[in-house]
């Protein structure tokens, strides 16, 4: 594999990091393009979400209840471990703003509700990079959502 195509995946795998937490916070359907259908993410107090249906039904939940949230991801570092797959970790901070009347786009938010790790698996379906698996890793814990 060359220098160029190593920084390809690395700059691929990169991208799906920094668009989950912007697609997630609006509730876009779009997040469903940055995954393999039989993928998974693993959040501690939830059970898995298994599947990208699973993904998007939580993404629904979320946005019945008017839930306003931001992702703010950073540090990210991705592994590639071969021409179709990849692994990777970005830092997280959550900021919750709790249930809000539809619109709301200023309130006050709790303290930052977690700061954590994800630890990505990537993998290469057809011409695209998609997240196989997502597991998030809490490091600090902070108020707990309303």
């Amino acid at each position: 594999m060359t220098d160029d195509e190593r920084l390809a995946i690395e700059s691929s795998c990169i991208r799906l990091q920094q668009r989950f937490g912007t697609l997630a916070d609006r509730q876009d359907p779009a997040l469903r393009e940055l995954f393999a259908e039989d993928c998974n993410i693993t959040i501690p107090g939830y059970p898995p979400f298994i599947g990208v249906e699973a993904i998007m039904r939580g993404q629904a939940d979320w946005k019945a209840g008017g839930i306003l949230m931001r992702h703010i991801c950073t540090n990210f570092t991705v592994d590639v471990v071969d021409s179709r797959h990849a692994t990777g970790i970005c830092y997280l901070v959550v900021f919750y703003g709790g249930p809000q009347p539809r619109g709301a786009t200023e309130v006050t938010p709790t303290t930052p509700i977690s700061v954590g790790e994800y630890h990505d698996q990537f993998t290469k379906i057809g011409a695209r990079w998609l997240f196989k698996d997502r597991v998030l890793h809490r490091v600090f814990r902070g108020a707990a959502p309303a």
